[in-house]
């Protein structure tokens, strides 16, 4: 049974479970399942998307469609970028309580809204770079990007929750979709690290830890038998 297509991945979980009356569920419970869990699990290339005209005009921002978590986030003034660096709630409520408008210089995340201070004394422009959801599958949106290259995710993922849903089923077939779908989230993130840093050149590591900050001429050396 191919596995390409949205419609292909549901008659195949059916089949692996040899059910034929667990339409909804598959679609409703255990496809959606799988794509919250590695939406939460994983921050890979593919999910990376950047918007370099980002407004913002008030305090409160909504964040983008599908957002995860932030990787960069900078205002651009002419050729000055100025990174906008993040503050914790409670940090931005007891320093920022109070705070004059002008250039925004942090940010913290509300709910579904970025918070900024300074409060914007105008639109600013920005850019920022973040971890975006990968599409969820539907009757339009017929594959995405973990189907089409991990598609054992869904699949293992899926039989996964259903034998949960279903209980009675034997435990040496739950533990084998368990490491399956285990091994298939793992064999992802190895490739999306493996991809990323394969054309970085070899670098020789050493031993020996040079302490920091220096002060003075003196240079002091730790090594394994200090």
């Amino acid at each position: 049974m191919a596995l390409s297509t949205y419609a292909e991945l549901k008659t195949s979980i059916a089949n692996w479970l040899n059910r034929s009356d667990l339409t909804s569920e598959i679609a409703d419970d255990f496809i959606k399942l799988v794509e919250a869990e590695y939406n939460s699990k994983f921050r890979i290339r593919k999910m990376l998307t950047s918007d370099s005209s980002f407004s913002i005009a008030t305090e409160l921002v909504a964040l983008p469609t599908g957002f995860l978590q932030v990787r960069d986030f900078y205002i651009v003034q002419g050729v000055v970028k100025k990174p906008l660096i993040y503050t914790t709630p409670s940090q931005m409520d007891s320093t920022y309580a109070s705070s004059t408008s002008g250039t925004p210089q942090r940010y913290t995340i509300l709910g579904d809204n970025f918070r900024f201070a300074a409060t914007p004394d105008t639109t600013y422009t920005a850019t920022i770079n973040y971890y975006k959801a990968i599409d969820a599958l539907s009757d339009s949106a017929t594959t995405n990007y973990i189907l089409t290259n991990h598609p054992g995710i869904y699949l293992y993922g899926s039989l996964y929750h259903a034998a949960n849903f279903l209980g009675g089923i034997e435990p040496s077939k739950l533990q084998n979709w368990s490491q399956l779908y285990a091994t298939s989230m793992e064999r992802l993130e190895r490739n999306d690290k493996e991809d990323t840093w394969s054309g970085s050149p070899l670098q020789q590591r050493s031993d020996v830890t040079i302490a920091a900050p220096f002060q003075s001429k003196n240079v002091a050396i730790l090594t394994n038998n200090s």
